[in-house]
Order: C-alpha cells, then structure tokens, then sequence
C-alpha cells in the first residue's frame, strides 16, 4: 500500500514538473563583435511586454546566451564594458515548448565615450527594474541662441534588477534629456550636461499614480 501511495506522488510530482516546463520557452543569440569573434560576459536582459519583469544572463565564452521564458513578447538589450550597447527594436516572440533563435548582434567598439549612469528607485528608496530610460540629445542655450543645428542621438535602456542603466555617449559636450518610464509610475524627465570623456551621475525617483 505504501509503495503504490508513494509511486502515485512520484508520477504526479513527474506530471507537475512537465507542465511546469511545458510553460516556457527558449530565446537564444550569439553576440559578437564587428570581426565577427564571440563576446564573453555580455549582459543580456529582456523585459516582458505584458508584466514588465526583467530577467538576466550574460554571454559564454562562444558567444551565446539562453533565457528560458514565459510566453511572450520581449524586448532585448545588450551591454559589455568597452562596446557600444543597445537596445533591439524589433520585438522577440517566446512561444510554448518552442526554441526562438535571435539574429546575431555585432556590438562595436566604443573608444573614447561619455557615460551616463545612475539608477532608478520608488518613492521608498527600493530600486525599480524593468524601467525604460530613453535618453535624447537636445540643444543647450547657446546652441538654441544661434539656431546650431545638433547632431541627432537617441537611444533606449531598460534597468535591470538591481535599477541600474547606463549610457556610452559620443566624447563631445552635448546636452541630453532622460526620462524613465515605467507602467503604474508617473513619468519623470531630466536634462543632463555632458562634459567630453565625462562620467555623469544620475538618479530617478518615481510616484506611483494615483487611483
């Protein structure tokens, strides 16, 4: 009698884990640089469209990464120290039981750069992941003043589970405007001057939205 009660909760413990596996499925890349050789230790986060949860790997030393995920719609982005990171535009569907393989992501070199970096919390101080940062370049005073026409720049982030984004910028002095989005938050929008080969600090704080 104890055998066949223990083989019973061993079938269903073996019944449970298979639907538990059969709701994910699997997003797979490679990431290498502009020669076309692997990027170890590259972050690589996604965000989920419908939740807004982030989750993270990084590289091996080939080159490629695996993310077991819900199914989904899933934004990526890409970050390794000394390369230019990014954000892909184009959203990334994760299906039940099924492999989806991402295209191949060339990072190139970033030599000499600005950074912006910093964090974003709730009011309570608790960091906040899953936070798009867009991050745009505008002109200053002066360049307002004599009608200077600026160099375009725009770019995304999403902040991962501790909060945290960071920008490599071009080394010039260059004027930006940051805003950090998040589903229940109210936005919230800072312009930022950039010195060149300058590392600027920056923080967000974000209210929840009212009922």
């Amino acid at each position: 009698m104890k055998k066949t009660v223990l083989l019973m909760a061993f079938v269903m413990l073996c019944v449970v884990a298979a639907m538990a596996q059969q709701k994910t499925g699997t997003l797979k890349g490679r990431i290498e640089d502009e020669k076309g050789k692997p990027l170890a230790d590259v972050e690589v986060r996604v965000m989920s469209s419908r939740s807004r949860n982030v989750k993270e790997t990084t590289t091996d030393k080939e080159g490629n990464y695996t993310l077991e995920l819900e199914p989904d719609s899933y934004t990526l982005t890409f970050d390794a120290e000394g390369y230019k990171g990014g954000t892909m535009t184009d959203m990334q569907q994760v299906e039940e039981g099924k492999e989806n393989k991402v295209k191949t992501i060339k990072l190139f070199k970033g030599k000499r750069t600005s950074l912006v970096r910093g964090a974003v919390f709730d009011v309570n101080g608790y960091s906040l992941p899953g936070v798009r940062i867009k991050l745009v370049r505008v002109a200053n005073e002066e360049q307002l003043k004599d009608k200077k026409k600026i160099d375009s720049l725009k770019m995304d982030y999403i902040t991962n589970s501790r909060g945290e984004f960071a920008f490599r910028l071009p080394p010039v002095r260059a004027r930006y405007q940051v805003t950090a989005m998040l589903r229940g938050f109210k936005p919230q929008v800072k312009n930022i001057d950039v010195g060149e080969d300058e590392a600027v600090p920056l923080a967000f704080s974000l209210q929840p939205v009212e009922e």
